[in-house]
């Protein structure tokens, strides 16, 4: 199946649900979705901040018969029985994050071994710092951890709690990629594995849906070494921001 064909299976299953969920993160998730399937990377998902279950459902769709889907929210806004239909191997905890990670029965009720995280809950500073501190250490070998409104001048909050957390140097992730008002977390060890997929396949398998989008990355620094991508402003805009001046960025051995 080609990616494009993945892609629209992946917006007609979100479409059965309310949300804001953006075409490009649609595409980004099922894009990472099936780079880790292609390379064995295993474990269970995770997502604070369900609603109805829109972006879950995107998820849920990309689980094999091993893996659990873990939805936390404060209410019982999701459509359980409609994601039930997508995949039965899921576990529905009521409750406000924040709280419920100062309870070690939650601690060890939530998984070790997690592939993909998404934090889309209140968006409040202590509710994504209490997030990313407790899933931190449990991302798995090659999983990502994405925090959605981050950037939007509503939620500054999310930025700064995020790199309170990445600017300390003990901390086992480090920013991979910016796009469509979500930031794509990774381990730092599996920074290039990630980078060569952003680089060489990424965008190819994106603007093949007609996404049109372009990959940017201007910084190559220790601190800070992630990728942008964005759409494009006009159709003939290159696919790589820049390149005239910061080419060397753009490629990965």
């Amino acid at each position: 199946m080609t990616f494009k064909s993945q892609y629209e299976s992946a917006r007609t299953i979100a479409g059965n649900f309310d949300g804001m969920m953006q075409d490009l993160s649609i595409a980004l998730f099922q894009a990472f979705m099936s780079f880790q399937k292609k390379n064995g990377v295993s474990g269970d998902l995770i997502e604070y901040g369900v609603y109805r279950g829109k972006s879950a459902s995107v998820l849920m769709n990309n689980l094999n018969d091993t893996e659990t889907m873990y939805l936390i929210d404060i209410a019982d806004y999701p459509e359980l029985g409609k994601l039930g239909k997508i995949s039965k191997n899921f576990k529905f905890i009521k409750g406000k994050s924040e709280s419920l990670l100062e309870e070690q029965d939650f601690l060890n009720d939530i998984p070790q071994h997690v592939r993909f995280s998404h934090h889309d809950a209140s968006h409040s500073y202590i509710n994504v710092a209490s997030e990313i501190d407790a899933m931190a250490e449990r991302i798995a070998p090659r999983g990502l951890m994405v925090l959605d409104d981050f950037g939007n001048p509503s939620y500054m909050q999310v930025v700064f709690a995020a790199f309170a957390y990445l600017a300390r140097n003990d901390v086992p992730l480090e920013m991979l990629l910016y796009s469509s008002n979500k930031a794509y977390l990774c381990r730092k060890e599996d920074f290039e594995f990630y980078s060569k997929f952003l680089v060489n396949d990424l965008l190819t398998f994106l603007n093949s849906t007609e996404l049109n989008v372009y990959l940017t990355r201007t910084e190559n620094h220790p601190k800070y070494r992630g990728f942008s991508i964005a759409p494009k402003v006009r159709a003939d805009q290159p696919d790589r921001y820049g390149e005239h001046i910061y080419g060397d960025r753009y490629y990965v051995v």
